[in-house]
């Protein structure tokens, strides 16, 4: 269950055009890498937790711009994680 306060803060972010901006950023670094990203890659490039990139991909995933690929190893964390692409 999400609590009200996590979903009032969603809501503020939401409003204050972090999120969207969030998005565009992320979806340009997917579209010109040149390979799919893990969320931890994304996040070193953008400055941004992964926590924040995986909403962010999920945003763009439910709006069929963003695309799950293969797994590898992870470039920041040495582990292995999914890789995402730009549709």
């Amino acid at each position: 269950m999400i609590q009200p306060t996590s979903r009032n803060a969603y809501e503020l972010h939401r409003e204050s055009g972090k999120a969207a901006t969030q998005r565009e950023r992320l979806l340009i670094i997917l579209q010109y890498n040149g390979m799919p990203m893990t969320d931890s890659e994304a996040g070193f490039i953008l400055r941004l937790p992964s926590s924040t990139i995986s909403a962010r991909r999920n945003e763009l995933i439910k709006k069929g711009k963003v695309k799950k690929a293969k797994a590898r190893k992870c470039e920041v964390t040495g582990f292995t994680a999914y890789t995402w692409e730009a549709v």
